[in-house]
């Protein structure tokens, strides 16, 4: 083709539109492919450093419900736990009762029911959930209980001891992304737990004795109050932790929302631009198309 002298300008400035408008076409049709006015940050200009922040944010609050739903199964399964230690707590206290008043005989509590109580006990104390002993503190990667540990003495004094106890000193906790702290769970050395244990180990020794079958139904009923206690904080706990959940959920909801404002794309208008420049770019190739059916030679 050989191009009109007089026409040259007006083909540069032909092609630097279409270029313009295939830009802009594009830019349209991936806005309405996305959802997004751009998929890189430096297309957002100065809302970019607005968009990371309240991601991060989001993220944040994300992996914090993560780690509190993980906290509240613990608590969950320790909640069970201790309603099943204050059931059993609750039997043997009857038993005792019947023991102490003579209903079915002293003879009726032996040392191997005792030792079946312990036993009991001590498996729910040493409850795991995914491979994670919930009574064991924050050393919870081994079994926290064993009451046929060589340093274990058993007293009917106060405070009861806890030499069977072979866990974490400190309680298992959360630590949000905003610093705070949340209980989970309990320690199997805690007071209602270690009164129980030992009145079941100084009653497995002597189970008829007449004065130790009176301590232990006194002591038991100090357990069952102190356990009581116990589960009313583990439900405290998970009362915090769905709390905490909810509300992070809420703000998640909002910051993503926010986030949606900067950039998320207006899919209406989008639709209507695509078919606009879709028009002009057809005007336009046509244009540039008669222009260079200008030939020189048509005018020699």
């Amino acid at each position: 083709m050989i191009t009109r002298i007089g026409t040259f300008a007006n083909s540069n400035a032909l092609v630097a539109a279409t270029l313009r408008a295939q830009g802009q076409l594009a830019d349209q049709q991936s806005q309405q492919a996305s959802g997004k006015k751009s998929t890189t940050f430096g297309g957002l200009g100065g809302d970019a450093s607005k968009l990371l922040n309240l991601s991060g944010q989001s993220a944040r609050l994300t992996a914090d419900n993560a780690a509190a739903s993980s906290a509240s199964t613990l608590t969950q399964s320790a909640y069970s736990a201790v309603g099943d230690i204050l059931d059993l707590a609750t039997t043997i206290r009857s038993q005792l009762a019947s023991a102490v008043s003579g209903t079915n005989g002293s003879g009726a509590i032996t040392a191997s029911t005792a030792a079946n109580w312990l036993s009991t006990l001590q498996s729910e104390l040493n409850t795991q959930v995914g491979g994670v002993y919930v009574f064991g503190g924050q050393s919870a990667d081994h079994a926290p209980v064993n009451f046929s540990s060589a340093s274990y003495a058993p007293t009917a004094s106060d405070p009861a001891d806890t030499g069977y106890y072979q866990g974490s000193a400190s309680p298992r906790t959360l630590t949000t992304s905003q610093g705070e702290v949340l209980g989970v769970g309990l320690l199997a050395s805690d007071p209602g737990f270690a009164r129980l244990a030992n009145t079941l180990s100084m009653l497995a020794a002597a189970p008829t004795d007449p004065a130790t079958l009176q301590s232990a139904y006194s002591a038991v009923g100090e357990a069952v109050t102190q356990i009581g206690a116990h589960q009313a904080a583990i439900s405290s706990q998970a009362a915090a932790l769905d709390t905490l959940m909810s509300s992070n959920t809420d703000r998640s909801t909002t910051l993503d929302n926010l986030a949606s404002d900067i950039d998320g794309a207006d899919l209406a208008t989008a639709t209507v631009k695509v078919t606009q420049y879709q028009t002009q770019l057809d005007t336009l190739y046509s244009a540039i198309s008669k222009l260079s059916s200008d030939s020189l030679l048509k005018y020699l």
